[in-house]
């Protein structure tokens, strides 16, 4: 395999850091929506000015909050159905609906990522930023280079106690499964035998004891922002700095587009917005799409083979070409399928328009250290290794360099 030498230095990977750095100590966290989240965007927009001949900020619309609402409905819905299954009688057609629907928004708004009951919720403000740079020659394909820079609520279940994270999830999912099934069937029992239905006590007793955990859900989304260093405005940093490394380089065919979506962590919607107002566009020439998200650990640095939990397919060839030249760089980064319940990134909505994309992430998704700083409040930028910034820049570079001189092999 022949050895790449990269031209980005440590130099331009810790500048990324800086810069990450800069706008967390001057803006703050970064919820879709506030002020400070269309500050930061106009910070950035500000910067990719001094590389891209060209930058836009697009506004759009989105229901942030409904996204992760299905979480405290949990809450309210098992009480509500806790309370009609006492009550007994036709109380569990209503427990039944309850449950029903929380089950329902759950499968469409998180695991699938529709958008099941944004029109009830209240529209925010979102700014997609990007930059572009375009070819000294005919331009024969595009690459995207992106990472969101809204931050997070922070996850009280990660923020403390973060080892105990997935059994806490796992055993509140089985909680809420078991009296949604508990609810059907008492449902149908009544509506068939009214006359001689009742409740198990055992089971009574096991619903009754599952409040404990279940009302502390309804907190698990906490009302305070997350700093989000390396989730996610350290890639926002890095797709700036790749910009500033390519204003100084003439591609011969290759268009650079340098976005810095909002409101992923709305589910999302950002990256929605912008293939949906782009499509003709990246439809219309070979366009590549490499996404970073999450990026704190060079040993935990991933490729991702699928997003959406694990339901939307990325490029095969893609990922084997980033593979490729890590390796040729002395990276050696494995691939994975997003785990369900692990959610999604920003290169979910380019693959389902039909784009090659590839997602590099950096977190331990195992959770087993205790201390990853995802969804948290420490999430700052002392947990992000420079390394990995290294890393996941000279890939990116190498990626653009080989796509100008050649095509994706078949």
């Amino acid at each position: 395999m022949i050895n790449l030498k990269s031209n980005i230095t440590k130099e331009q990977a810790q500048s990324a850091l800086n810069l990450t750095a800069e706008i967390i100590d001057n803006f703050g966290p970064r919820l879709t929506g506030t002020p400070a989240c269309k500050q930061a965007g106009e910070r950035l927009k500000t910067e990719l000015e001094k590389s891209c001949p060209k930058t836009a900020s697009e506004e759009f619309q989105c229901s942030r909050d409904a996204f992760l609402y299905f979480i405290r409905y949990f809450s309210i819905s098992y009480l509500g159905a806790f309370i009609c299954l006492i009550a007994s009688g036709y109380w569990t057609i209503l427990a039944a609906i309850l449950t029903s629907f929380g089950c329902i928004m759950a499968i469409c708004e998180f695991v699938f990522y529709k958008e099941f009951v944004d029109p009830f919720f209240k529209k925010t403000d979102g700014y997609n930023i990007s930059g572009t740079i375009e070819p000294s020659g005919e331009v024969q394909q595009s690459i995207i280079i992106s990472g969101h820079y809204d931050s997070p609520h922070v996850f009280r279940f990660l923020n403390k106690n973060q080892k105990l994270y997935k059994f806490r999830i796992l055993l509140t999912l089985f909680l809420y499964f078991f009296i949604t099934a508990i609810s059907l069937w008492a449902s149908y029992v009544w509506l068939t035998q009214p006359t001689s239905f009742t409740i198990n006590q055992f089971l009574i007793f096991i619903m009754g004891g599952g409040l404990i955990l279940m009302l502390q859900y309804f907190f698990f989304v906490s009302w305070d922002v997350s700093p989000g260093a390396g989730d996610n405005l350290i890639s926002s940093a890095m797709a700036l700095r790749l910009a500033d490394h390519f204003s100084n380089l003439n591609l011969k065919h290759t268009r650079l587009i340098f976005l810095c979506p909002d409101a992923e962590e709305s589910g999302l919607r950002g990256a929605r917005e912008y293939v949906k107002l782009h499509r003709e566009t990246l439809q219309s020439i070979s366009t590549y799409n490499i996404n970073m998200d999450s990026i704190y650990r060079l040993q935990d640095l991933r490729f991702l083979q699928s997003e959406i939990n694990g339901t939307v397919p990325l490029d095969e060839k893609l990922g084997r070409k980033c593979t490729e030249i890590a390796q040729a760089l002395g990276y050696d980064i494995p691939s994975m399928h997003m785990p369900f319940g692990g959610g999604s990134t920003d290169a979910a909505e380019f693959a389902k328009a039909g784009i090659p994309a590839l997602s590099i992430i950096g977190l331990d998704t195992t959770f087993t250290s205790g201390n990853v700083p995802y969804h948290t409040n420490f999430d700052t930028v002392e947990k992000i290794e420079p390394e990995a910034v290294l890393a996941c820049m000279q890939i990116a570079e190498q990626f653009i360099m080989d796509i100008d001189n050649s095509v994706l092999e078949s």
